[in-house]
């Protein structure tokens, strides 16, 4: 009862449902992720188009220079420590081609079908952004207060999510019939 208490539950069901209820959260994250994934995967292999290269060199580079710094700091993957520079760019150029690649499929299929996303989606997701560094949201909410470019790192994986469910929700509707 104690241990109950010191937690935050009343009783011994209501740590029950919330473990039932965390492990279904967690369960359905995991089934998105795969799902998404494996779109990703899809869209990869389907499409095959130039790729503009002043925006793939910029992703490249901003790749390399991560795993530059992660070299210095001693983060690199262990996978990653295996390999020689040649063989590591070449690993990572083909991560960057790809990242390039779905982001363009990305934007285009948000302008196709008119994605947006809403003032009200964008501050939850400054919050949920924030929120991952405790003690520092205020800082965190004047960054992008004062900084109105930065707000794309929270727009493009909310109009990405909204792209890949309406993909999921039309792909389900052609076998339901609808």
């Amino acid at each position: 009862q104690e241990f109950l208490e010191k937690n935050g539950f009343k009783t011994e069901k209501d740590l029950k449902d919330f473990l039932i209820t965390n492990m279904k959260t967690q369960f359905e994250q995991g089934l998105k992720q795969i799902e998404k994934k494996e779109l990703m995967d899809l869209l990869d292999n389907s499409y095959k188009f130039d790729l503009p290269d002043g925006v793939l060199e910029d992703d490249f580079n901003q790749i390399w220079n991560r795993l530059e710094n992660a070299k210095k700091e001693g983060t690199l993957d262990e996978d990653d420590k295996l390999l020689k520079d040649d063989e590591l760019k070449k690993r990572y150029k083909k991560i960057s081609e790809r990242r390039v690649k779905l982001g363009l499929l990305m934007q285009h299929i948000a302008s196709e079908e008119k994605v947006v996303v809403s003032e009200e989606e964008i501050n939850r997701g400054i919050l949920e952004y924030s929120s991952q560094y405790s003690g520092q949201e205020k800082q965190i909410m004047e960054y992008f207060e004062k900084n109105p470019s930065s707000l794309d790192t929270i727009r493009a994986p909310l109009i990405e999510q909204k792209v890949i469910d309406s993909i999921i929700s039309n792909f389900s509707n052609c076998f339901e019939g609808k």
